[in-house]
């Protein structure tokens, strides 16, 4: 609807000289999503496209809205300017997907504000793996955070990969105190040295700290064995089998940043050492996740065009060039990796059939192999079409979770992954990004990524990191265990941890 109530939105934007976004994002002292873009020296050309812009977007404006679901129950939080859109605050009592998609039905439609970036405000956050019981997965819900946390913001600052940069904000004739509110902000982001100087960084954690495993790595392998039976049996062709490694938190509050929030801080150091088409950092009420994530989810454009890229396919880089050539060359022509990226090929082709134009859906590229700053991993490219008015909600749920974090066929892989892992995900292996007021949608795969809940007195109670990786017929356990060491070491070793189990 492009005017609902008799409102008249749109986005007012001023262009800014610099942004340091490290130091706006320290600045915010309020919740805030920040999806955060960038390459590793000597990336791909073709890869440029998924990290040309970062958003940060703080969550505090008068139009933000709050949508949380949490033990099967949809909460909104709806400020008087935008009840005419979202209605009420309320509780609901359905599934999460059927509540999006009727606020995003509902969201008030907005022009891209450049051609080509897709991002015109919107809803931006997590969707967490455990939401994939709407879609056939085991019925579990996240334990020490909602399972999906959205929030509709209307005040964002964007950077383009060359660093132009702009402040967008939410305007309406029918609101003038809140649009009163976001010019106001506008200016203040403009002219603030503060949030656009430097800023002093924390110091990380002791070097050496062990990150301990949910499970000891025998148990992980035993567990890998479990998958090829099962396999073996017929009950799936791939099985993505995780783990969690636990971080310490002692003496956090002592190392709070400038900030007030020492995982801030640890973010920056991943960010400096490791950089990332999709990384992202969320502060979401007592949750903060840390993502360093080279994935691809779902991106649909305005016009209703669907990207997928799903990666399969790790190794670790090593210091010498030769070697690291061949390590890259090695993966490049791997029968076991090559197998594992085209099931989770033909998994997504059809998850994507489901809401797609017949005969639209194609696969672009399969198992390319790109290099990041401590892996080198084969990455696959799907694209489709969608019909003209399909709810953005239905295309994300027909393909959630993300496949690579699956197996296949999925519903089986997703069943007995779940009976061997034993807890819930979490945020890890669900997806993060963003909805937008233009009808785009861009959404990461949340792997490497830290998520911390911190308690009432500032404390962190819980801090951990998933990492895992398919299983098919061929893998040997032994090897299974050390990739998953192998995808933990771009956020521990950030942060001068090691993994233990």
């Amino acid at each position: 609807m492009d005017d609902p109530g008799g409102l008249t939105p749109r986005i007012a934007s001023r262009r800014l000289d610099t942004v340091d976004l490290e130091a706006l994002a320290v600045g915010q002292r309020g919740p805030f999503v920040w999806l955060d873009s960038a390459l590793p020296a000597g990336a791909p050309p073709g890869a440029r496209d998924r990290a040309r812009w970062s958003v940060l977007a703080p969550c505090d404006g008068p139009f933000a809205t709050r949508f949380r679901h949490q033990r099967r129950r949809a909460v909104l939080d709806v400020p008087s300017a935008a009840t005419t859109w979202f209605g009420p605050t309320r509780s609901e009592d359905r599934p999460a997907f059927a509540v999006l998609a009727d606020l995003l039905a509902r969201m008030p439609t907005l022009d891209e504000p450049f051609p080509g970036f897709g991002f015109a405000l919107g809803w931006v956050g997590f969707l967490g793996y455990e939401l994939g019981r709407e879609s056939g997965g085991a019925d579990r819900t996240a334990a020490a955070h909602p399972d999906a946390e959205l929030w509709f913001v209307d005040r964002a600052v964007v950077v383009r990969d060359d660093g132009a940069a702009w402040a967008l904000a939410l305007v309406s004739d029918a609101e003038p105190a809140a649009s009163s509110a976001n010019r106001s902000w506008l200016a203040s982001v403009t002219a603030s040295g503060a949030v656009l100087g430097g800023a002093d960084r924390a110091t990380g954690l002791p070097s050496g700290v062990a990150a301990t495993g949910r499970v000891t790595r025998a148990a992980h392998e035993h567990a890998v064995d479990a998958c090829r039976a099962e396999i073996r049996d017929g009950n799936a062709f791939q099985v993505c089998l995780t783990t969690v490694f636990t971080l310490p938190a002692p003496g956090l509050e002592a190392r709070l940043g400038p900030g007030g929030d020492p995982q801030l801080d640890e973010y920056l150091r991943m960010r400096a050492a490791d950089p990332v088409p999709f990384g992202a950092y969320l502060r979401l009420g007592p949750l903060r996740v840390a993502s360093r994530s080279p994935e691809r989810f779902l991106r649909v454009a305005a016009d209703g065009a669907v990207l997928a890229e799903p990666i399969k396919g790790t190794r670790r880089r090593v210091t010498d060039p030769a070697a690291d050539a061949a390590v890259r060359a090695e993966l490049a022509v791997s029968v076991k990796d090559r197998a594992e990226n085209v099931m989770i090929v033909d998994l997504m082709r059809n998850d994507l059939l489901r809401t797609a134009l017949p005969g639209s859906v194609h696969v672009d590229r399969l198992c390319d192999v790109e290099t990041y700053a401590s892996v080198h991993q084969m990455v696959s490219t799907i694209g489709a079409r969608l019909p003209a008015g399909t709810s953005r909600a239905d295309v994300v749920r027909a393909a959630f979770p993300p496949g690579s974090m699956t197996g296949a066929p999925k519903t089986s892989a997703m069943r007995i992954a779940d009976r061997l892992e034993g807890a819930p995900r979490g945020v890890y292996s669900g997806a993060i990004g963003y909805f937008s007021a233009s009808g785009a949608v861009d959404l990461s795969v949340v792997i490497r990524t830290l998520v911390t809940v911190v308690g009432p007195a500032g404390a962190a109670f819980s801090r951990t990191l998933g990492a895992g990786g398919a299983v098919t017929w061929s893998s040997v356990a032994a090897d299974e265990a050390t990739e998953v060491e192998t995808k933990t070491r771009s956020v521990l070793g950030s942060l001068g941890a090691v993994a233990h189990w």
